[in-house]
């Protein structure tokens, strides 16, 4: 784990959900002179949306970590080619609205613990509300005990940051038509079960090629009752794409794979009525919604160590 003298994190995962406990120190002095931060594309976030947060230090300090905490979870930033600190701001789908604030910590020359708040507004993320009948064949998968357990399952994963920067940009993993967006309230059977979208799904038939949307390591390859077949890749800096309800993973963990790489093919594994990809993007521990976070204009970074 990560070392920074300003922040102590303890890190819970509990029935599906991530508490990060946070301690400020008592000696942290105010950056507000010092610090520069910019939020792209845009101060105001909609729910289930991502940004990119972009630091400068001005008062000629050269730290060695920068970090960030955002809605109870810590956010580590890196360097840029262009002297910046760099991360990404992921808001839940269920993220409270109003003014949030950002805080930054870094450790100047001399010493002292700087810190820095940044505040920016949330917005509600205007998500639709779905009925989705459902076969009687796929009731069972709507117990409560089988999606939480599954739920719980892909946040174990998804709670990673690796400070090495595999991506340079993202891609759509398939080329075809969005059937269904991100973040949908979805009613199961009138009300047997309730449900969000934690991705974009794409029309496509069984057996077509699904490419990696960026270069990064394979984490989690696996048959979900949900999500079927299922794919997780982490492109570094707390970024993960996952893709689901494949008929064939023609990856396996640990495997480093480049974007375009064919990782799979298009099915109807797990819960689904045909055909389809289902693609998701998590932004530090948050599914995002994936076409949006894929128009984030992502500057170039320092060298990995």
């Amino acid at each position: 784990m990560r070392r920074f003298q300003a922040v102590f994190v303890f890190l819970m995962v509990l029935a599906g959900l991530t508490v990060v406990l946070i301690a400020h120190p008592a000696n942290a002095q105010d950056a507000s002179s010092n610090v520069f931060v910019l939020v792209e594309p845009s101060e105001q976030i909609q729910e289930g949306r991502s940004a990119l947060l972009r630091v400068q230090i001005l008062d000629g300090s050269h730290p060695k970590e920068v970090q960030a905490t955002f809605l109870g979870r810590v956010i580590y930033l890196y360097p840029s080619v262009d002297g910046d600190w760099i991360g990404f701001l992921g808001i839940d789908m269920d993220a409270p609205t109003g003014t949030q604030s950002v805080e930054i910590f870094y450790t100047a020359d001399d010493g002292s613990q700087q810190t820095f708040r940044k505040d920016i507004e949330i917005m509600w993320g205007a998500f639709l509300y779905q009925d989705i009948p459902l076969p009687y064949n796929l009731e069972p998968l709507l117990d409560l005990d089988i999606n939480r357990q599954e739920v719980e399952t892909l946040v174990r994963v998804m709670n990673r940051t690796t400070p090495e920067k595999f991506f340079t940009d993202f891609i759509n993993p398939v080329r075809d038509i969005e059937i269904s967006e991100f973040g949908g309230i979805r009613n199961y059977n009138n009300g047997v079960y309730e449900g969000r979208h934690t991705g974009t799904d794409y029309l496509a038939t069984t057996g077509d090629p699904v490419a990696a949307s960026a270069d990064g390591r394979v984490i989690f390859t696996e048959r979900l009752p949900i999500h079927g077949n299922h794919i997780m890749i982490d492109h570094g800096w707390g970024i993960l794409t996952a893709y689901s309800h494949l008929s064939e993973i023609q990856v396996v963990p640990g495997q480093l794979v480049r974007q375009g790489q064919i990782i799979g093919l298009v099915g109807a594994t797990g819960r689904v009525q045909g055909s389809h990809l289902h693609f998701e993007v998590m932004v530090n521990g948050v599914w995002v919604d994936p076409p949006q976070f894929l128009t984030l204009n992502v500057p170039a970074s320092l060298p990995n160590p």
